[in-house]
């Protein structure tokens, strides 16, 4: 098949799955077996998907976890798309931009899970958990180290592909719209933490867990580091709070705090 029949094969395709799709965001087997994702513009913004950070940063009061400003519908499906082929063009492991229309894009598909899912999975297997907690580390590093960011860098928008490889997803969103370049590194890193050190302090592995943050953390430029560093100071006082009445958001960042 040439480029140019991929590419009507594709744009048909997505014409066809808009007409049963029921979702905003859904999965379709395409005639040639493959699976894809096809994402339509809503009306709005979803605001579900911003009140994960905004407890967080009411919380926590961290800077650095303010939701960034989302106008949805159109808008935002121009900026996944933007982002996907500036990641895709810096050498980062997203989604394939299949079809496009101004109101609906269609992506490859990945990975069957994400590595929240994986570290769930890794619970009783101690090395294999810290591998998996390393292999996210060092995934962000990596998109770093090419001068790109990434959106809400939780575990849930990072897809496990296999021991040595991670991808990401969902970017509705561009950090950079609301502000530095080094502050989209550094929020990167928080929202990582804040997706895995609860999990990490409940299998057990919260010692090795941040010897291994240290060690990334390391490793990056003075000016990233000391925005992460003195974010998770703020919350310091957190460290302590254990008992279940503080609620999951609030153990969330208290199990964060313990890596200040």
């Amino acid at each position: 098949m040439t480029a140019s029949d991929s590419s009507a094969f594709y744009q048909h395709a997505l014409q066809q799955c808009l007409l049963i799709q029921t979702g905003l965001m859904q999965s379709h087997i395409l005639t040639n077996g493959e699976k894809v994702w096809v994402r339509q513009a809503g009306a709005r913004n979803s605001a579900w998907r911003y009140h994960l950070l905004k407890i967080a940063q009411k919380i926590s009061g961290i800077h650095m976890l303010q939701p960034v400003p989302n106008l949805g519908g159109i808008p935002a499906l121009q900026t996944e798309a933007s982002r996907l082929r500036a990641l895709a063009s810096a050498g980062v492991r997203v989604p394939a931009i299949l079809a496009q229309q101004p109101d609906a894009l269609m992506i490859s598909h990945i990975g069957n899970h994400n590595l929240e899912k994986e570290w769930k999975h890794c619970k009783h297997q101690p090395e294999l958990l810290l591998q998996r907690w390393q292999l996210g580390l060092n995934a962000i590093e990596d998109v770093h180290k090419r001068k790109q960011y990434l959106s809400e860098t939780f575990a849930r928008n990072m897809i496990y592909i296999n021991q040595d490889s991670i991808g990401f997803i969902d970017f509705e969103d561009d950090p950079l719209s609301a502000m530095t370049l080094t502050q989209c590194h550094s929020r990167d890193w928080l929202c990582y933490l804040h997706s895995g050190a609860r999990l990490m302090q409940e299998f057990g592995v919260t010692i090795q867990a941040k010897e291994l943050w240290h060690s990334v953390l390391h490793n990056q430029p003075n000016e990233v580091s000391s925005i992460v560093n003195k974010s998770l100071h703020k919350i310091r006082w957190m460290r302590h709070l254990k008992a279940k009445f503080y609620g999951k958001d609030t153990l969330k960042l208290a199990a964060m705090a313990g890596y200040a």
